[in-house]
């Protein structure tokens, strides 16, 4: 355990999993508030001061490969595309609890494309840790 506390990507994931729960609650009060379309623009106009300071870091450049620069660009519709969806989940009054455990379950997706796309592959462990994923949507939706 000593020698995780020393990682950085521990700390960072640590601060991740915080920000992202704050988020998450943010995100349920926001929507009972306003519209969908509303929480998205606002989130949107939220991110731009991390924006403003990473691009002054780094000098306003963002990367010369354009692959990678179009990637980066697709997952950010694909984020914003994915935000909506679950800020009009969030107003719907359903059980917040249950809304942010299933959609938490979206590396289920990214494993399927990895394995699809990438050619991974996946141990026995690792295949019944999926279906134990899956059998939790159910679980938690009823």
């Amino acid at each position: 355990m000593r020698v995780i506390l020393k990682e950085k990507w521990f700390w960072y994931s640590i601060l991740c999993v915080l920000c992202w729960g704050g988020w998450a609650l943010l995100s349920k009060l926001g929507s009972t508030e306003i519209p969908a379309e509303g929480m998205q623009f606002l989130f949107t106009i939220g991110t731009l001061p991390v924006v403003l300071v990473l691009l002054v870091m780094r000098r306003f450049h963002c990367g010369e490969s354009r692959k990678g620069i179009f990637l980066a660009t697709l997952m950010g519709v694909l984020a914003g595309v994915g935000g909506l969806a679950l800020f009009a989940a969030y107003r719907t009054q359903g059980n917040t609890s249950v809304i942010t455990a299933v959609t938490a379950l979206y590396p289920m997706i990214t494993v399927g494309l990895a394995i699809l796309f990438l050619r991974e592959r996946l141990n026995r462990v690792q295949f019944v840790g999926l279906g134990c994923a899956a059998i939790a949507i159910v679980i938690l939706s009823s």
